[in-house]
């Protein structure tokens, strides 16, 4: 007879994890690369520990070096502002980054040294681009409920604002980026009360006048992440004004020629032009992964296909393309992917815990909600099972704009070593699955999403894993407020809720 440590602990729930909470509190968290303009180095932020650091590494690997120490850079934020810290002096010999300090912008040098203040306007400031000619930085300033696009001298000796200051154009700016010649801005703006998600518009600004031009907009209809090609004749960006699903678009500087490349039901993301304006590489949002692929002469092509979520692209050369990759199994960290789709590993944020946890992927699932909506959803199922037994817990995800796809979420792996079986929903007013299925949750939070989540619990159930008394809800943010609708509104189905 067992001792009742040994009796309770082959009960699943409670049975012993290899990947525990210390070994991936200690994970470094990568992010933003951008490549310098002389292809040799890539920029990009650490976070460690409650800090933020600017480092570089060279784009054929090697060692990384830290460039930050009092002056930090501020952490990204890719979702609801799209705002991002780090730019590259046209000459590759600094870094421009938006910092803690009082959130103005400091530069340091690209090989190491001091970092110094660049300017002291008001606000918080964030986005930094610098000009061709290294003589002028772009930034976006919020000053509590207005946020503008401004520009400042490299020696912070002037600063003018490149929006409109009048009240009634109540806009929020984002991502300003100079062309090639630098006489030229564009940015992508959005009404105040909105997201970026719900309508968007991207705008031409000329530096020396002023004078703006909307370029690409329409009501209900996004326009966003947009890129100068290096010829600077046209800009890419991503639309949903043609199939619901933010596809790769490009438009002439003046308005002129918008066109539509890539056509699908399908979600792009990350479009960036080669060097010498040939290809333009993005990602496809596809089976809950992203995946790179590339347009080129009128046709586009897939080059990854390791499971994951690919992001944050940056061309190394014509033939090389950095970026960010994290899976189920794997932290986010920085890659060099070949237009052929080799692969190389140029930083490595995993500890020995992690590359040692044996994690699994999940089976990508889906099930009728009560209206009879497709949902889709993604199972982690432990490797050892025992029928009828596993408790389950459906990890709502926040937002609720957002999406689970297959990237780095360790409480997940933690959760099914310890014998638990993890739904992860992909709720309707998710992103990915188009304007429509994104839409269906506006005025009705707590309804038909509610809807989604117990279905899905429902559809699990019948597998004959888990113990249908012993179904738990949890989510961040949105997931937490929708969590709490679960032990609210659906007390006979989630008993508990995190």
């Amino acid at each position: 007879m067992g001792t009742a440590k040994e009796h309770w602990s082959r009960e699943p729930g409670r049975w012993e994890a290899t990947l525990m909470p210390e070994a991936w509190a200690t994970i470094p968290v990568i992010a933003t690369p951008k490549v310098s303009p002389d292809r040799t180095r890539i920029a990009y932020s650490r976070g460690y520990d409650g800090r933020l650091d600017v480092m570089v590494v060279p784009v054929d690997g090697g060692p990384s070096l830290q460039l930050t120490d009092y002056a930090r850079p501020q952490g990204p934020d890719l979702s609801q502002r799209q705002a991002h810290s780090i730019a590259w002096t046209p000459d590759s010999a600094a870094i421009v980054f938006a910092s803690n300090q009082q959130g103005k912008l400091w530069k340091v040098g690209a090989h190491g040294g001091p970092s110094r203040p660049v300017e002291e306007a008001a606000g918080n400031h964030h986005s930094p681009a610098v000009s061709p000619d290294g003589k002028w930085v772009a930034f976006v300033a919020e000053r509590e409920e207005n946020v503008d696009i401004f520009i400042a001298s490299m020696d912070g000796s002037q600063v003018r604002c490149m929006t409109s200051t009048d009240p009634a154009d109540d806009e929020y700016v984002a991502e300003p980026k100079w062309s090639p010649d630098g006489s030229k801005l564009v940015w992508m703006q959005w009404p105040h009360y909105d997201m970026p998600w719900d309508e968007c518009a991207l705008v031409v600004a000329d530096v020396a006048s002023g004078e703006r031009t909307i370029v690409a907009s329409g009501e209900r209809v996004i326009n966003n992440w947009p890129q100068w090609s290096p010829d600077g004749q046209w800009i890419a960006f991503m639309s949903d004004r043609n199939s619901g699903h933010p596809n790769l678009h490009r438009v002439r500087p003046d308005g002129s020629n918008l066109e539509s490349l890539v056509y699908e039901r399908a979600d792009h993301l990350w479009p960036c032009w080669s060097p010498d304006g040939a290809s333009l590489a993005y990602t496809r949002n596809e089976d809950n992964e992203n995946q790179i692929w590339i347009w080129s002469d009128g046709r586009a092509r897939k080059i990854t296909t390791e499971p994951g979520v690919h992001s944050d692209l940056s061309w190394i050369d014509n033939t090389r393309i950095a970026c960010i990759f994290q899976s189920p199994l794997a932290p986010p960290d920085i890659w060099a992917v070949t237009t052929s789709g080799e692969r190389s590993q140029l930083t490595h944020s995993a500890t020995g815990g992690v590359l040692g946890g044996d994690l699994v992927l999940p089976e990508v699932i889906s099930w009728r909600s009560r209206d009879g909506l497709q949902v889709t959803g993604m199972l982690f199922t432990p490797k050892e099972q025992v029928p009828g037994k596993h408790p389950l817990v459906v990890h709502i995800h926040g937002g609720p704009v957002g999406q689970w796809n297959k990237q780095w979420i360790p409480w997940n792996q933690y959760l099914v070593q310890r014998g638990y079986v993890v739904l992860v929903p992909n709720y309707r007013g998710s992103k990915g699955y188009g304007r429509e299925f994104m839409e269906k949750l506006y005025g009705d939070w707590g309804g038909g999403d509610l809807e989604d989540n117990i279905t899905g619990a429902e559809a699990v159930i019948t597998r004959g894993l888990v113990d249908p008394e012993k179904v738990v809800a949890t989510g961040g943010s949105a997931g937490g407020y929708s969590t709490l609708i679960c032990m609210t509104k659906a007390p006979g189905v989630f008993k508990a809720g995190i």
